[in-house]
């Protein structure tokens, strides 16, 4: 990430003049820790999120488009029990105006922040293990939730890595049932995912509504599927013909699916 250290450097310049007038040519390198930048500079010192403030930097997002943001104030998820979230306020460049405006809109619990992840994504929504870039996700976005539901790919729980839980996370956020990185879902829609480890579990709509099983989950996408999320979309009959490696895999049964990471419920009928 060559060109974020760059501006990092360009920032951060003030007070590390002393330091480089005296021969020193290295730039700092930049790298993500969980959800924190670290910065290491030429002199030996490191530089985290928090003490980042102001830096602004050219990253990539959850589609992979370069934009320059700078980071407004960073702080700890409240929500998160191990305390290894740091939410960042971020403001993104804006090329029509040339001034800086909010990056994220609300997530659900009405956050407005976002974080970095180590790792880049292809078109087709794949986190790339051995990637040495990083993301920038908001709370809203699919990245963002499935870090927050506490599928932190960066981490184990009970011995197992959580990468795999957070790809199929995102997959089933974002009803990407051929696992190709195109979604069948809108901005709103209740989902309840659940997982084998028992990070999440099921739980009753807030508001009553009937939430109905629909489908199993895996890295590549859905493994088996009783029923799409918004029919209007792609209907079970669309998504065998979109799919025909999901032919056989759509029916009742499909909450027994042993090979599957995680599964979900969502709202019955989205309308309401």
């Amino acid at each position: 990430m060559g060109p974020s250290a760059h501006l990092l450097l360009a920032l951060l310049g003030a007070p590390l003049c002393p330091t480089l007038g005296h021969g020193a040519t290295s730039e700092p390198s930049l790298e993500v820790v969980g959800t924190l930048f670290r910065v290491t500079m030429p002199d030996g010192r490191v530089l985290t999120s928090p003490e980042l403030t102001g830096a602004v930097l050219d990253v990539a997002d959850e589609a992979g488009r370069i934009m320059t943001v700078r980071i407004e104030a960073v702080a700890r998820d409240p929500s998160d029990g191990d305390g290894d979230v740091w939410l960042h306020r971020f403001s993104v460049l804006d090329a029509g105006t040339g001034g800086f405006r909010e990056l994220c809109t609300p997530a659900p619990d009405g956050t407005v922040a976002g974080f970095p992840v180590a790792g880049s994504w292809t078109s087709d929504r794949r986190h790339l293990r051995e990637s040495s870039g990083f993301t920038v996700t908001c709370a809203s976005g699919a990245v963002g939730k499935c870090v927050r539901f506490g599928y932190k790919p960066w981490r184990e729980a009970q011995g197992v890595s959580l990468w795999d839980y957070h790809q199929s996370c995102v997959r089933m956020v974002t009803a990407d049932y051929g696992g190709d990185g195109v979604g069948y879902t809108r901005d709103g829609t209740v989902i309840d995912p659940f997982d084998r480890l028992g990070i999440q579990r099921p739980e009753l709509d807030p508001r009553g509504r009937a939430l109905e099983f629909e489908a199993a989950w895996g890295p590549e996408g859905a493994i088996c599927v009783r029923r799409t999320r918004i029919p209007e979309l792609l209907s079970t009959d669309e998504l065998v013909e979109h799919y025909p490696h999901l032919a056989g895999r759509i029916g009742p049964d499909c909450s027994e699916a042993v090979d599957a990471l995680i599964w979900n419920r969502s709202l019955a009928d989205p309308a309401r």
